[in-house]
């Protein structure tokens, strides 16, 4: 395991229906954190403040297993052969009435989240909405890809990733086509991904020109990949495709700019003409 085993892990990274294991290496870190609840806390996005928040411990039912002294010290991994639910309520900082629920399962040597409020995917999506205008449509792609990865489906998160990739290719050819008198969309629809890129470099971002081979991830993520490669792959393609959309966020800003200024200057001129 190489998680370190904290709050943070257990509320935010680790995956529902997705045991990890407990051994002699990370045992002493996961009894600190469920032995002592009121220090259970971590920093997420808050779904009702809409904001960052701190989530403290309040309340908790179920408790591991504590042996009186005269049975000397017990090791942990012995205290645990039987099936122990653990369900953890923190609450929001920021208001009191915005809730945190997370139920863990231990049964033997493996822990499971059984559940969380809210989804590890709703904690995610605030972070995206940014790019609700310039996907368009594309945007419900986004927000399932996140969805999906969330409830450990990989390859399937895949299929929504390439297609916004996809997308994003065809917007660029269908301004080539208006723009160039020479354009040739045959040469462009018997070209491989990577071709159809090139011939359009002057129409996308320059990072996805330059990192083109991320369809070649994509691809083989949904038709060679396990789904726990598709998984550990997910966080830097999800990554890839903002870096690839904040670069188009920007030149359309960057173009509102120019144009802004060109109607300033040509109507200066004009008015000092007078």
């Amino acid at each position: 395991m190489c998680n370190e085993i904290t709050s943070d892990y257990l509320a935010l990274q680790l995956g529902l229906y997705q045991p990890f294991i407990i051994n002699e290496e990370n045992a002493d870190q996961f009894e600190a954190c469920i032995k002592t609840p009121k220090k259970f806390q971590f920093d997420s996005y808050c779904i009702e403040c809409k904001k960052e928040s701190t989530f403290k411990f309040h309340s908790q039912r179920g408790y591991l297993p504590v042996y009186p002294p005269e049975h000397g010290p017990v090791n942990f991994l012995d205290r645990i052969k039987v099936d122990y639910p653990i369900d953890l309520l923190l609450k929001c900082q920021r208001d009191g009435d915005h809730l945190f629920y997370l139920p863990l399962l231990i049964r033997g040597n493996k822990v499971t989240k059984i559940g969380q409020y809210p989804s590890l995917a709703d904690l995610q999506l605030h972070k995206i909405d940014k790019y609700r205008k310039i996907l368009n449509d594309d945007y419900r792609d986004f927000s399932k890809a996140i969805r999906l990865n969330s409830q450990e489906i990989g390859a399937g998160s895949f299929v929504y990733l390439r297609r916004i990739f996809e997308n994003l290719i065809e917007e660029a050819r269908q301004t080539a086509a208006s723009q160039e008198s020479q354009w040739d969309n045959s040469i462009f629809d018997r070209s491989k991904m990577d071709e159809k890129i090139k011939l359009l470099k002057n129409y996308l971002p320059e990072f996805l020109v330059q990192n083109r081979q991320l369809y070649a991830i994509l691809s083989k993520g949904i038709h060679e990949l396990t789904e726990k490669e598709c998984l550990d792959l997910f966080p830097n393609v999800q990554l890839a495709i903002e870096l690839i959309l904040d670069e188009k966020i920007h030149q359309k800003e960057k173009q509102k700019k120019i144009s802004s200024v060109q109607k300033f200057v040509s109507a200066t001129i004009e008015r000092l003409k007078s």
